[in-house]
């Protein structure tokens, strides 16, 4: 091949990968669920059992937008319980503009073998949709927030804190994607008593309504209910059942 056709192949490749980059993002659908469960069970010379379940579904309107997570885990060991950890979330956000929406959140948590009974927090604040590309999304949060907690042992708190948050989403095509979040939470009460938070996840489809879902979440506790350690980690894998409507067409 001449070094001028070789020059035109690569000129029309930047073209059309500039193209790609620039090309707008696909709408969102009205509305999407998703369910997952994993189970690990062993006999005879081990006995142990763990099962998980999760949920996530987001529903949007012009203006509007809701969304819904929860997750449980939980693992024996010669029916000894060795795990057990229940996480919810809801949020809901009002688009302001076409970068900021006004947000109100809740999350609550419980994990008595880490210390604690019952966590919420209930936070109001802005989110940010600092990136919109066709396969690469981030958006960010900034609230304020209630952070109540009732731990095994010990004194409980309503402490005022902060909420800053990170949300990242990659498409690699119809049938794969991984989302992020990185999350702090500052105590402005007793500053020590700082927590913070990553997920990663990764999702690949094996059929229009299945598909295998990874996920690995770490959280961090500087001061932690006396006994226990200051972080935990669960990793967890998944068959996830999927319901999707029609995407929203754009607004004007």
């Amino acid at each position: 091949m001449s070094s001028a056709r070789v020059v035109l192949v690569l000129a029309l490749a930047s073209v059309a990968n500039a193209s790609a980059q620039t090309a707008p993002p696909e709408p969102p659908p009205i509305w999407d669920a998703q369910l997952g469960a994993s189970f690990v069970g062993t006999g005879g010379n081990s006995d142990t059992t763990t099962v998980g379940a999760d949920f996530g579904a987001h529903r949007r309107w012009p203006v509007w937008q809701v969304e819904g997570t929860a997750s449980a885990v939980r693992s024996t060991d010669r029916g000894t319980r060795t795990a057990e950890r229940y996480l919810g979330s809801f949020r809901s956000v009002r688009r302001l503009s076409s970068i900021l929406g006004l947000s109100v959140g809740e999350r609550a948590e419980r994990d008595r073998l880490a210390g604690m009974d019952f966590r919420s927090i209930t936070d109001v604040g802005l989110e940010w949709a600092l990136i919109r590309r066709t396969q690469w999304t981030l958006d960010g949060l900034t609230s304020l927030a209630v952070n109540h907690e009732r731990p095994v042992e010990g004194a409980g708190r309503n402490d005022p804190i902060g909420v800053l948050q990170a949300r990242t989403k990659v498409t690699f095509g119809p049938a794969a994607d991984t989302t992020g979040r990185f999350a702090v939470y500052p105590d402005f009460k007793e500053t020590s008593a700082y927590r913070a938070e990553a997920e990663v996840t990764a999702q690949a489809a094996m059929t229009s309504r299945l598909a295998l879902k990874v996920g690995y979440l770490w959280r961090f506790s500087n001061a932690p209910t006396p006994g226990f350690v200051k972080s935990d980690n669960t990793a967890t894998a998944s068959v996830v059942l999927r319901w999707r409507a029609a995407p929203v067409a754009p607004t004007p």
